[in-house]
């Protein structure tokens, strides 16, 4: 499996989160570049089904994954997320900015 960056500079579900409800094409960019970062470079579908444990375990971490099939990508990711980004109410995306802004 490849690492995505390991120390992100952003919440991959905050993004989710802050941008759910906009319905632009920038609001879909972004949330999908913050999925891509988190999950690193996506892997052949061969090469996830030899890494199927250590693909589903990090994706039950918080990582999700991604992977490369006939007819596109794919993300895993786990239950306990994807209800958090559809449920929960995130921030705004300046709020979001301006967390980064202050570090960790």
């Amino acid at each position: 499996m490849t690492k995505g960056n390991p120390t992100p500079e952003v919440d991959w579900k905050l993004v989710v989160r802050s941008l759910k409800g906009t319905g632009t094409s920038e609001g879909r960019m972004l949330v999908e570049k913050a999925i891509l970062e988190a999950a690193g470079l996506p892997l052949r579908l061969r090469e996830a089904r030899r890494r199927l444990f250590i693909l589903t375990t990090s994706a039950s971490e918080g990582s999700p994954a991604i992977i490369e099939t006939e007819g596109g990508l794919v993300c895993v990711i786990a239950v306990d997320d994807l209800v958090d980004v559809v449920m929960e109410r995130g921030p705004t995306l300046g709020e979001v900015m301006q967390a980064r802004r202050r570090g960790p």
